[in-house]
């Protein structure tokens, strides 16, 4: 039976009856954590505290979160008030979904977001099947969800393709779907406002984006899509009266052989498909029905943008960026086999921000590194202990890139300043910067869980890692009283034990 089809409506459930339950997903979570036992409170850059109750990203790892944009540790709840109805026209249907997330902050206070409400108009024609329709779907608030690409980690085209400064007004959008037994394609439309550097008025900036997918098999599925988005002008070239427009571009493409087990997708994407998995908790545990099942995906990106050009006064260049990942599952009665691998270019990284720095392609002779990762994991399930222990292997290249030979710092620069240098980016704006004359070097990760299940929506989750990171740096004064990047302990060990209701 093919699998595409669940990219269509919610028409599967129309006749369901609907409960409050159905329509609420939540995950409270407690947490004792010390992100590094090796380290005391002001040791490093990044503040290592003490144990204690709370986490952050920094109690995770590089493999960890790939196809999801938090952090594991949040108390959070994605509630959703659905509803459908038949129309007064034959063959259409309409439904519509508040969708919100609530996520508790350390502070104490609880933030809404919207979590991409939407509309959707849907029309089967006499004959078609039931999964089968034309549809339109409209974001009214904010189109994050639908976006580009497949797993979360190096999807692209959610809200921030327009950069950060137009997340403020919101970025609503609609989508027009096709959806046939075998095949589905669609089209959509972004819009935003983004301020003028010139005019120092907003403009509207609009994002096109379409795709589709086929099985060509039961099990074997190829996807496709892409799109075009305006993210204003270069500001730096706007202050000095040149008007230089900022295009982004790209396309994706990912082929997925699965046996035995459907295909899953992002839990940050489960909304804006607008499938019958709606009504699925994101956190409901793992099931075990026995035998031998798999999955594995390859997936692709080529995005490229125009960005100014540092080595020619009032120019542009064109700036690509890609991103290529390799996922694979296997389940064989209660053990789980996992594989991950990551290609990911500093341009990508950078995307949306867009460039380092900010609206500035590289500099000629600068060398860059991409981002380079494989993970392996594998756990097993104690059904008599409710009990399931892992263990997860990581070995990463961190993005970087060196800049041209430079002499900074005056005609008579301390030696810290002059040469050239390496820059480590762990993420979207995050840098390290290295001494002089050395090169960023593989980043080791191991890391043993075990997760113990209380009852059908309660767990204990224990977590110990090790991670040998020999780029962390920070500034120290020399003797000269002069700030330089100096190497921290490249050793880390932490632990999280976690108590987690999900419900």
């Amino acid at each position: 039976m093919s699998l595409l089809p669940r990219f269509a409506a919610l028409s599967v459930l129309a006749a369901a009856t609907a409960h409050a339950g159905d329509f609420v997903d939540t995950r409270i979570s407690i947490v004792l954590a010390d992100d590094n036992v090796l380290a005391r409170s002001g040791e490093t850059k990044i503040n290592s505290p003490d144990v204690g109750f709370g986490a952050t990203s920094g109690n995770t790892q590089f493999y960890d979160n790939f196809n999801t944009k938090f952090s594991g540790f949040e108390s959070l709840s994605n509630v959703v008030l659905y509803k459908k109805s038949a129309s007064y026209f034959d063959g259409f249907s309409g439904e519509a979904a508040l969708a919100i997330n609530v996520l508790m902050r350390p502070a104490g206070t609880i933030e809404f977001r919207d979590n991409s409400s939407y509309l959707k108009l849907n029309w089967r024609p006499a004959g078609w099947g039931e999964k089968e329709e034309l549809s339109f779907t409209g974001f009214p608030v904010s189109s994050d969800r639908f976006r580009l690409g497949y797993a979360y980690r190096i999807s692209w085209g959610g809200s921030s393709v327009f950069t950060s400064r137009a997340l403020a007004d919101g970025v609503p959008g609609g989508r027009l779907q096709l959806t046939r037994d075998r095949f589905y394609v669609f089209a959509g439309l972004k819009t935003g406002l983004l301020l003028n550097d010139r005019t120092l008025e907003k403009e509207r900036v609009y994002g096109f984006m379409g795709g589709g997918g086929f099985d060509i098999t039961d099990t074997l599925r190829l996807e496709a899509n892409g799109g075009y988005f305006q993210k204003g002008i270069v500001p730096g070239l706007a202050n000095q009266g040149i008007e230089a427009p900022v295009n982004a571009r790209g396309i994706s493409g990912q082929l997925t052989w699965h046996v035995g087990v459907p295909v899953g997708t992002s839990i940050d994407f489960k909304l804006y498909r607008n499938d019958p998995e709606i009504f699925q908790k994101f956190f409901t545990p793992e099931q075990y029905p026995g035998g031998l099942a798999y999955s594995l995906s390859v997936e692709g990106s080529y995005l490229d943008q125009t960005l100014e050009n540092p080595d020619v006064f009032g120019a542009t260049k064109i700036q690509p960026a890609m991103a290529v990942a390799l996922q694979g599952r296997a389940k064989f009665n209660f053990l789980r086999v996992n594989i991950l691998a990551l290609y990911r270019t500093l341009s990508y990284i950078q995307f949306d921000v867009p460039g380092i720095p900010p609206y500035k392609d590289f500099p000629k002779g600068t060398v860059q590194k991409p981002e380079m990762f494989v993970a392996i994991g594998a756990d097993y399930h104690l059904p008599g202990l409710h009990l399931t222990p892992g263990v997860i292997l990581g070995l990463q290249q961190p993005a970087s890139f060196k800049s041209p030979s430079t002499v900074l710092g005056g005609t008579n620069p301390p030696s810290a300043f002059t040469g050239s240098r390496t820059v480590v980016l762990s993420g979207v704006n995050d840098f390290e910067i290295l001494p002089t004359s050395y090169d960023a070097l593989p980043i080791f990760s191991a890391k043993v869980n075990a997760k113990l299940d209380l009852s059908d929506y309660m767990s204990f989750v224990g977590e110990v890692y090790y991670t040998r990171n020999p780029n962390r740096t920070t500034f120290r004064d020399s003797v000269a009283g002069i700030a330089e990047p100096s190497f921290e302990k490249e050793h880390a060990l932490g632990f999280n034990l976690i108590m987690q209701a999900r419900f």
